[in-house]
């Protein structure tokens, strides 16, 4: 007997994927809208599975209804069940307006139908019906990487190709980073002036650089050594390529950021990528600094490096809330600065905290970034190791 399993498109596309990858049905039937459908909600759940090794592409079927009309449903599931009355039927209830559910359980229960619901944000899912007996919960496995998830979204990643090399090379400078993060203070003059001068050339492939800074301490020296600079006469120089280029400007803290997240992979986070770029509605790319997934969650960490003079209220935040809101994602964030102007009398300020909180987004000030490692033990419930 051929397994059909029906799903309700909604928004949430997560939930149709951990039932289709549980139950790994003969066919699919999406029951969809206009709305979902310009959206391209379908194709954004079939180009997950595709990346879990699930091939439905010729498998799946699609109506179109009316959000609001039972009728409506129960017409179209009519003309398409046809031929197919004998197949078994499982129908997610998760997602869809709530006359859809309706509509689908009415219509599906005189087949002697399995109805599930996967309550979000949990991993597992119930079957409600019969009322008197419902069945147990049952936990899904599956664990969408940061890129499956965003797929699940149909978001469009732009730089995918680079990730694993962004990777490779956050971890080969890990301990660099680091030191770099906890000697912060011996190191600022020498990385905002580094950072000063190579801004405007970020996006360049390389970069011959060449300028005075005198009067260099232990410290700084030490830094221009190790990242190959030549130290002359108060004269330091290098051929700069752009990843080195990235990484004076900004990049240290974000790598910092990334190992520290990454430490804790298969040990109660899924995964984390680093400078992954996503297109907007409007063509134009957003990059994010760090993003990992918990538990089919998504966070992203948003960096600032140096003083960030003229970002005192920390606008970045607008930012933040901005992607929120612009992407649909339902996510949690950190903002990790060394900047002290959103501090005030040594605490963080109190317009600053009220739109981190706005945007569910926790600060982490500079004092506390070389123990980030302690604060996200604590915000996640992960493990100390």
């Amino acid at each position: 007997m051929k397994t059909i399993l029906v799903s309700l498109v909604s928004e949430q596309s997560v939930p149709n994927v951990l039932a289709i990858h549980h139950f790994k049905p003969d066919e699919l039937l999406f029951i969809s809208t206009n709305e979902m459908e310009r959206k391209k909600k379908c194709d954004a759940i079939i180009k997950t599975l595709e990346t879990l090794g699930l091939h439905y592409a010729g498998k799946s079927n699609k109506i179109l209804v009316q959000e609001d009309s039972i009728l409506d449903c129960h017409k179209k599931i009519d003309q398409w069940i046809a031929g197919r009355e004998d197949s078994e039927f499982i129908v997610n209830l998760t997602g869809g307006t709530k006359i859809m559910s309706i509509a689908s359980y009415e219509y599906f229960k005189d087949y002697s139908s399995r109805m599930i619901y996967i309550p979000i944000p949990k991993n597992q899912y119930i079957m409600p019906f019969p009322k008197k007996s419902p069945g147990k919960t049952i936990e899904l496995t599956l664990r969408l990487n940061v890129v499956q998830y965003l797929t699940a979204y149909g978001l469009e990643i732009t730089n995918k190709e680079k990730l694993k090399g962004y990777y490779r090379g956050a971890i080969e400078r890990a301990e660099l980073s680091e030191w770099i993060v906890h000697s912060y203070d011996k190191l600022k003059n020498a990385l905002i002036w580094l950072s000063g001068n190579l801004r405007s050339h970020r996006d360049d492939s390389e970069f011959n650089f060449h300028s005075d800074f005198k009067g260099a301490n232990a410290h700084e020296i030490a830094l221009f050594e190790r990242l190959g600079f030549s130290l002359l006469s108060g004269v330091v120089s290098k051929k700069l390529t752009r990843s080195e280029i990235r990484y004076l400007t900004g990049g240290w803290l974000e790598e910092f950021c990334f190992n520290t997240v990454a430490e804790f992979i298969e040990k109660g986070i899924d995964d984390a990528v680093i400078g992954l770029k996503m297109k907007n509605a409007r063509g134009r790319d957003n990059e994010f600094d760090v993003m990992f997934t918990i538990d089919n969650a998504l966070f992203f960490v948003e960096c600032k490096s140096l003083d960030q003079h003229d970002d005192k209220n920390a606008d970045v935040l607008y930012k933040i809330g901005a992607l929120q809101k612009e992407f649909g994602l339902k996510v949690r964030s950190f903002l990790v600065t060394t900047s002290p102007y959103i501090l005030k009398n040594g605490d963080i300020r109190q317009s600053v905290q009220a739109r981190a909180e706005q945007f569910n987004t926790r600060v982490v000030p500079p004092a506390q970034v070389p123990n980030l490692r302690k604060v996200l033990v604590k915000q996640l419930n992960l493990k100390e190791q």
